[in-house]
Formats: structure tokens, C-alpha cells, sequence
């Protein structure tokens, strides 16, 4: 009995840790995502932006998608591709205002991201 007990509170010790780890985890991924969007969006505020600073930020979210497979679903990522796809198009074509508005989104998504998967009243329960 005592040993079961002890294997219990194991097995719960570390399906809390291993959730403690993803949140940090997915929250990391996505914290250096957001700032490289939000320093896109302040060059396409300024007109400045070039197809060379959105493929940036799209390699840089090419490996980092590589390590959110494991705990983000598909759908999320390719959302967050088809974005930042429309983005570089609006950018290469200079069409800032559209860009601007593209990238607003990708900031939303990437902010709204990790709270889908963090440990909170609303996902627990």
C-alpha cells in the first residue's frame, strides 16, 4: 500500500514537472518569435522593412516550428505559417499597410499561442 502510494505521488510529481517544462518551453519558443515580429512591425511602421528582414523571421521560426511539433499542434503552426507568408508577400510587393495589418495578427497569434497550452483554470478544467 505505502508503495503504491509513494509510486502515485511519483507518477504526479512528474506529470506536473513535464507540464511546468512545456509551458516554459512553448513560452520561450514563442517569446523570441513575438520580439522578432514586433521589430518587423516597427520596419514596416517605418517603410523600411525588406523581403531580407521578413525571411528572417521566417527562418527563424522555421527552427523553431521543427522543436514546437512536439507540443503544438499543426493546425497552430500552419496558421502562424500562412501569416507570416502573407506578410512577406505584402512586404515584397511594398504594400506596408497590409503588412502592417498581417504582422499585427502574427503578434496576436503568437501572444495567444502559449495561453492555449498554459497551465490555467480555463485549460484544466
Amino acid at each position: 500500500m505505502v508503495k503504491t502510494l509513494i509510486s502515485i505521488a511519483i507518477g504526479l510529481l512528474l506529470l506536473f514537472g513535464a507540464a511546468i517544462g512545456e509551458h516554459i518551453f512553448v513560452n520561450d519558443r514563442f517569446d523570441t518569435l513575438t520580439q522578432s515580429v514586433e521589430t518587423l512591425q516597427t520596419k514596416i511602421r517605418e517603410e523600411t522593412a525588406t523581403r531580407n528582414d521578413a525571411e528572417a523571421v521566417r527562418a527563424l521560426w522555421n527552427s523553431e516550428k521543427k522543436k514546437l511539433h512536439v507540443v503544438v499542434p499543426h493546425n497552430d503552426i500552419s496558421y502562424i505559417d500562412y501569416w507570416l507568408g502573407e506578410t512577406v508577400g505584402c512586404i515584397e510587393t511594398k504594400d506596408y499597410k497590409d503588412a502592417l495589418s498581417k504582422a499585427e495578427v502574427l503578434v496576436t497569434i503568437c501572444r495567444q499561442i502559449p495561453k492555449t497550452y498554459s497551465i490555467s483554470f480555463e485549460n484544466v478544467f
